[in-house]
């Protein structure tokens, strides 16, 4: 499917989002879960929100998720970075953060604000250009796990990582698609069940940068190739991150 008819049945199937709604990581067929364990290390500003979402820690004590996993969040709630456990002080979703019931909302973000700065973890950068189309991707998640073809296994807490390719990009969100080999990257990959609010990440000018926060798949079974992994778009609410944060 072309990047233009990715966008126009994203449109059409807003309401069938496969919303179980969260994702983890599946590696192409011909790779092992090793590899995605390997690649899984580099990345300790990846936080695990328990018992299974993810965020990415963007400045001291705040970090980046998807509102719907947000939504679950208290005073008192923890994240974790790197098996560290970290206590949300409160959260704040995105005025915009409003959708159907039973499926994540049009703009699928909120903020983690942290009782106490997180030691240890560098924060991430976020990715401000309008570039993304065509740009590399690193997909992070600690939820269910495995390879495509074959069965999910439960999540086990690891951090893991895939790579992939932004093949689309809207005004509110970004799109990958699970390619088969010979197509896609070396370590090629999408979510499945187990961490929405998870990064995407991508590097410009060898720093890692935050361009995507996992929202949804759409056009098949999660993990399965051909399906489209939604991610809402960064470089679309710097300001509003920034903004508040600074608020």
């Amino acid at each position: 499917m072309t990047p233009a008819g990715i966008l126009r049945s994203f449109t059409l199937t807003m309401l069938c989002l496969q919303v179980a709604p969260l994702h983890a990581v599946v590696i192409r067929h011909d790779k092992s879960d090793a590899d995605a364990l390997a690649l899984g290390r580099r990345f300790a500003a990846a936080g695990h929100v328990l018992p299974d979402g993810g965020c990415t820690l963007i400045a001291p004590s705040w970090a980046v998720t998807a509102a719907h996993v947000a939504a679950r969040l208290r005073p008192g709630s923890r994240v974790e970075f790197e098996g560290k456990p970290q206590t949300v002080k409160r959260v704040i979703a995105h005025p915009d953060a409003t959708g159907p019931a039973g499926a994540p909302p049009e703009v699928d973000l909120a903020l983690i604000e942290f009782a106490a700065p997180v030691e240890g973890v560098q924060p991430v950068a976020l990715y401000k250009d309008r570039d993304e189309l065509g740009r590399a991707a690193f997909i992070v998640g600690y939820g269910d796990y495995g390879v495509a073809r074959a069965p999910f296994q439960r999540t086990d807490g690891k951090r893991r990582a895939v790579t992939n390719e932004i093949n689309d990009a809207g005004p509110k969100r970004v799109f990958m698609t699970f390619d088969a080999p010979p197509s896609g990257s070396a370590l090629e990959g999408v979510g499945a069940p187990g961490d929405s609010g998870g990064p995407a990440f991508t590097e410009a000018n060898g720093q890692l940068l935050l361009v995507g926060v996992s929202s949804a798949s759409m056009n098949g079974k999660p993990g399965t190739y051909g399906v489209v992994d939604v991610y809402t778009r960064i470089s679309s609410y710097v300001d509003w991150i920034e903004t508040t944060i600074a608020g």
